[in-house]
């Protein structure tokens, strides 16, 4: 009953466009008073919270995001995709994906990915020919891939949670990352066969012009390899990826010298204010979770689906299309941390391993800032694109059509999430 009067303000707070971390932390307050309990504790619970090692990789990874941005590599990526697939059915459309794809591997932030490419990408495009909304719905629904290919902000905040091993975490979104880019490039591909959108094909680059490219992204392209060699052998922690992969970016600064002090200086400053508003939800989530383990709601929930299915699959797909109506709602970091409590429990009782179902969950919920009425994401592509908010969520509702099934094969084929992992790291 406590765990639905504060599921039942948060949702009414969020109605009333309350700040998401606000609304939290004041929906936690009637439960502890009702407890009785010494309101002193709230913030106790919330130090322990964030009181993590592993949980000092975010702000890094933030900061790595932001100044590979601002340094100009976005723009360099874009480039290298450009002369490898911009000639191939489908063209700059490709060419997105693909650099979302080598993005990911630095930033581990989905809106990090869609704005940075975003500026770049989408002007190009529509200089060429493709019509905006469409450029800018594939910019938002390729950067789901962030999230998923290491460094990953919500892999970190996941094991830390679910208490598993992060570099196992980062190792197992490798593969899946991979076959989210394939099905988007598979579906455009066919778009475009099909004559569905206008995506006119660039000149095959020349092998020099290629050469030349690929030398001016390599830095940035080496990035994830580190991070994914350093984490599979053991040298290197979670944390000291992210300050390895900052000190990358700043070194770059020095040598290319595209980016200003006072750009830098607004990238740190952004960095600071996305760090701080994360480690409030997760700290103020913390109590949430308390409220929730206190109540035994994760039993509760347990018991109703149980009642329903005792079947594995039916389960897996249940919880799928909870998160997907939640995602729809919260943003993906709140939406992590509130469910896990409740969903840890059913999922380790039907036998998931908490690396596939980690894997499933970040997926699922960076889904989330594509659909409305909430998505994050959506605002962030209508800022930085100019397109009207309902145009692009119908430009978008097509390519959620190979989203949804790369879903499904995440869901159901845990070799793919749990392959690479064991292979480096053993079972």
């Amino acid at each position: 009953m406590l765990s639905l009067l504060m599921i039942g303000i948060f949702v009414l707070l969020m109605c009333l466009r309350m700040p998401v971390s606000v609304a939290i932390g004041l929906s936690v307050l009637p439960p502890l008073v009702l407890l009785d309990r010494d309101l002193a504790l709230v913030p106790q619970f919330m130090l322990k919270g964030v009181n993590s090692v592993a949980l000092l990789a975010v702000p890094f990874f933030i900061l790595a995001g932001n100044l590979f941005s601002v340094l100009g590599l976005s723009r360099r990526i874009w480039n290298f995709a450009r002369a490898m697939v911009g000639h191939v059915r489908g063209g700059l459309a490709h060419v997105m994906v693909l650099a979302s794809m080598i993005f990911s591997g630095i930033s581990g932030s989905a809106l990090a990915d869609a704005a940075g490419l975003g500026a770049i990408g989408i002007p190009q495009m529509e200089r060429a020919g493709y019509r905006r909304r469409f450029a800018a719905a594939v910019t938002l629904c390729a950067s789901v891939m962030g999230p998923m290919i290491p460094p990953s902000i919500n892999l970190v905040i996941y094991g830390v949670i679910a208490q598993v091993s992060i570099g196992k975490l980062f190792l197992a979104g490798v593969l899946p990352g991979i076959v989210i880019g394939l099905a988007l490039m598979l579906q455009i591909w066919l778009m475009a066969r099909m004559g569905r959108e206008p995506m006119p094909v660039e000149p095959k680059a020349a092998l020099r012009e290629r050469a030349r490219s690929l030398w001016h992204a390599l830095p940035a392209l080496l990035v994830p390899v580190l991070i994914v060699a350093g984490m599979g052998s053991g040298a290197i922690t979670p944390t000291e990826v992210g300050i390895v992969a900052a000190g990358i970016a700043l070194l770059l600064g020095l040598v290319y010298r595209e980016a200003s002090w006072k750009d830098l200086t607004a990238s740190v400053v952004e960095s600071v204010k996305s760090s701080v508003n994360i480690m409030f939800i997760i700290a103020v989530s913390t109590v949430a979770g308390w409220v929730f383990t206190y109540e035994g709601t994760a039993k509760t929930v347990a018991q109703w689906l149980f009642a329903l299915t005792t079947d594995k699959t039916l389960l897996l797909l249940v919880i799928n299309i909870f998160l997907l109506v939640m995602g729809c709602l919260l943003e993906p970091i709140p939406l992590l941390i509130l469910a896990l409590p409740i969903l840890l429990p059913i999922v380790q009782q039907i036998g998931v391993d908490l690396i596939h179902f980690g894997i499933m969950i970040s997926f699922n919920i960076t889904l989330g800032i594509i659909t409305p009425p909430m998505g994050v994401g959506l605002y962030v592509m209508c800022r930085v694109s100019g397109v009207r908010f309902e145009e692009l969520v119908v430009a978008c509702l097509p390519l959620l059509v190979s989203l949804l099934a790369a879903l499904m094969l995440v869901t159901y084929w845990p070799a793919l999430s749990l392959g690479l992992p064991t292979l480096v790291m053993g079972p």
